[in-house]
């Protein structure tokens, strides 16, 4: 298994009795379509979820919440790694989807014009405040990094490019290579135009910019695998004049951290920082319902690249841009307005932490993309996988939260934004058996 996994406590040992009449620990044999999953997908993944209770496939999903056949329920704040912002399967817009699919217009038409990427286009632009800004479409966040990636090293001719420790921009080529943990590049050659430096230090990257060879510096303003870890807004305005200085582009990943979640429409907003040269948007931006995202570019990017002869259509995919995926875009902006999701988002994120304002594990980030960080407290009491111990209670308690890969001292929490006072306290509840738990088995060992 994949180092990741291995740091977590994932082993029948330790896991949980789940006796809680919200979730059993009664696991039926594997199923028909379990075989099938070991046999022609990823045998050694659905054995990790064996090993966690988690392979067996919900029969329904609303909201905040999975179910499953036996009349189970289980409390979902991972939600698709916060791509299901409005909950999942939420009715407004999956009747805005089923009337794209009833409309003549053709889903794909690479030769002609799209009327709905021009408006996708201007309203991101708009809410991203990039004015002379211009908007590419693909089909996922880590297709988007790599054409920021692409672009910037077209742009300016340079070739090294720079990320940061604790970062995760997806896991094709290049951005592996940029990962902020060694493990996603395991059977990898190194490559050395990639540089990964320190989270949030300045002098490494001044450093490194100095040589005049970086084309581009990728960061999420709000790391998410890392357990929703955020920069200071200081120190991004600071690395945007460095940027400048050098004559590199700055690349802001809001794969997770965007549309609202974190208390603005873009979490460099929540932040404080200007706008930066690229911006990758993807997960919220269809609420999960199908694949797309969005690379915005200022016009300086885009004239490098596309304004040379015969380059007009130097980047681009078959899918990206496509109408259902666009339609879906443009009525989620449109969803999120009405309910103000940053503001939503923002009020929630208090909520929770007034709740949660004492005890072992400490509630971190923005809005609501947050993370429980285990204290040394917590790690004394219940020892040095307290995160991991703490992740198995609460699937005890029927409450799925993330394992932050990157920081084991972290789970992730990203309900959807109309999570309401209910699950709030659903969830705090749980939290507080799972602490309870804990007490027990640190009490008896």
């Amino acid at each position: 298994m994949c180092g990741r996994w291995t740091r977590w406590p994932i082993s029948t040992a330790r896991r949980p009795s789940c006796g809680s009449a919200r979730w059993t620990a009664i696991r039926p044999a594997m199923s028909e379509d379990g075989e099938r999953y070991d046999r022609c997908v990823n045998p050694a993944w659905r054995e990790v979820l064996g090993l966690c209770g988690l392979d067996e496939q919900p029969t329904a999903a609303d909201g905040c919440w999975l179910r499953f056949a036996d009349g189970r329920r289980m409390l979902d704040f991972v939600c698709g790694y916060g791509a299901a912002a409005l909950g999942h399967n939420p009715p407004p817009l999956l009747a805005e989807l089923a009337d794209a699919l009833g409309q003549p217009e053709p889903n794909l038409h690479p030769l002609g014009l799209s009327r709905q990427a021009g408006l996708l286009a201007e309203r991101l632009l708009a809410l991203a405040g990039f004015a002379d800004g211009k908007a590419l479409f693909a089909s996922g966040g880590a297709e988007a990094v790599e054409g920021a990636l692409k672009l910037a090293r077209m742009a300016g001719g340079k070739t090294r490019l720079i990320a940061f420790d604790g970062g995760f921009h997806g896991l094709t080529q290049t951005a592996t290579q940029l990962a902020g943990a060694d493990f996603w590049r395991q059977g990898l050659a190194d490559d050395p135009a990639c540089l990964r430096l320190p989270w949030g230090e300045l002098e490494p990257v001044a450093a490194a910019l100095a040589a005049g060879d970086v084309a581009a510096v990728l960061l999420e303003p709000v790391q998410g695998t890392a357990g929703a870890r955020a920069w200071r807004g200081d120190r991004l305005a600071a690395l945007s004049a460095l940027c400048r200085r050098h004559g590199a582009w700055l690349v802001y990943d809001e794969v997770q951290s965007g549309f609202g979640r974190c208390g603005a429409w873009f979490a460099y907003q929540a932040l404080g920082a200007p706008p930066p040269d690229m911006l990758v948007l993807a997960k919220g931006l269809s609420g999960g319902m199908l694949p797309v995202s969005a690379l915005l570019c200022r016009d300086a990017v885009y004239q490098a690249v596309f304004g040379r002869p015969g380059c007009a259509k130097i980047h681009g995919s078959t899918f990206g841009g496509n109408r259902l995926a666009l339609q879906c875009g443009l009525a989620m902006l449109r969803l999120l307005g009405e309910i103000d999701a940053p503001a939503r988002a923002a009020g929630q994120g208090e909520a929770l932490r007034r709740m949660l304002s004492a005890g072992p594990f400490a509630l971190e980030g923005a809005g609501l993309m947050l993370a429980l960080r285990a204290t040394p407290q917590a790690r004394q009491r219940y020892g040095e996988q307290a995160a991991g111990a703490l992740w198995l209670q609460l699937l005890g308690q029927g409450v799925l939260t993330a394992p932050a890969a990157h920081d084991a001292d972290a789970l992730r929490l990203l309900p959807p934004l109309t999570v309401g006072a209910d699950e709030l306290d659903f969830f705090v509840q749980a939290y507080r058996r799972a602490l309870a738990a804990l007490e027990t088995e640190a009490t008896t060992a």
